[in-house]
């Protein structure tokens, strides 16, 4: 391969592969975010799919970054065709004296535990749920090996334990990104450079600032004082126009603050989605029921326009 087909490839391949790999981590801790307990082991798969994933994406990159020439198969470590990350750190310390913690070498067992022996399970007859459950708590009793999984807590309990998943999944990603971006920048490429209003950017730009569960942690209270600036603010422009002329549902008051914890977690509350549904199918003049989804298409379409001025107001 020509130098600059291997410099492309470095560069802009992995640069690619780096925003990729940023999506996934952020998928795995938002994940770990919304959950309230470890019964549901759809969501432990998610968590440690995506995080498995991201991780791998980003030591395989450093091994690509520090090949002489990728595609050189032959000279390649035999590791980067398999999904082993601990094999795959092995080989990273050939190139890098950056030690990981022992937190962070526990993780990738059990990234690589999960991709290789869990990823697949349910097809496998007689393969217990429990054994992935098992698999997640091993880890997160690093943090308090007498907390008792297998009785019932509360979710103020368990935050601490999303809490620390979180920042070692984050303290994994940054570690890795620094030695992409150091080599990138020994290497002249542009590896290291993502868009920054992507989520790859909050995972590995954001938290060289700040833990990324404190990002998580942000972007909920972002949320937050978003929804408390609409409702407290009365304005007769913009959409609050919209919105003070359309008429609400009458939703259940005691629900309201289950509805918003889901929201502010990035998901919507099936109570809520079943209650809207049913209360558009009530609408039993199909006109009416059809303005009111139009309208409601406006709210949170940047493309609309909703301030105009007389003239133009008049032409609409």
């Amino acid at each position: 391969m020509l130098v600059d087909e291997i410099w492309d490839f470095k560069s802009l391949n992995m640069g690619r592969e780096l925003e990729i790999a940023g999506e996934f981590i952020y998928d795995s801790a938002k994940e770990a975010m919304s959950i309230r307990g470890l019964n549901n082991t759809y969501e432990i798969n998610i968590i440690l799919y995506t995080g498995a994933v991201g991780i791998e994406r980003l030591q395989k990159i450093y091994l690509c970054l520090v090949a002489p020439d990728p595609t050189d198969v032959s000279s390649m470590p035999k590791c980067l065709g398999k999904h082993n990350h601990i094999d795959l750190q092995h080989e990273v310390n050939k190139f890098s004296k950056d030690n990981l913690t022992k937190n962070a070498m526990s993780l990738l067992g059990v990234f690589a535990d999960y991709y290789n022996n869990f990823r697949y399970a349910n097809y496998y007859p007689g393969q217990p749920e429990k054994n992935l459950r098992k698999l997640f708590i091993g880890f997160l009793k690093r943090l308090n090996g007498k907390f008792n999984f297998d009785e019932p807590c509360a979710a103020v309990q368990f935050e601490e334990f999303k809490r620390f998943y979180i920042n070692e999944l984050g303290k994994l990603a940054v570690h890795y990104y620094s030695l992409i971006h150091e080599k990138a920048r020994e290497l002249n490429t542009y590896t290291y450079e993502i868009d920054s209003f992507s989520r790859a950017a909050r995972v590995f730009w954001s938290v060289q600032r700040r833990a990324l569960y404190e990002q998580m942690i942000l972007e909920q209270n972002a949320t937050k004082e978003l929804l408390l600036y609409i409702y407290k603010k009365n304005r007769g422009t913009g959409v609050f126009r919209l919105l003070d002329e359309m008429e609400a549902l009458d939703f259940d008051d005691g629900s309201v603050n289950e509805y918003l914890e889901d929201l502010c977690a990035g998901k919507v509350n099936d109570l809520l989605i079943d209650y809207v549904d049913d209360s558009h199918e009530d609408i039993e003049d199909i006109a009416k029921r059809k303005e009111r989804k139009d309208l409601l298409s406006l709210i949170g379409n940047s493309s609309v326009m909703f301030d105009l001025d007389e003239e133009d107001e008049n032409e609409e």
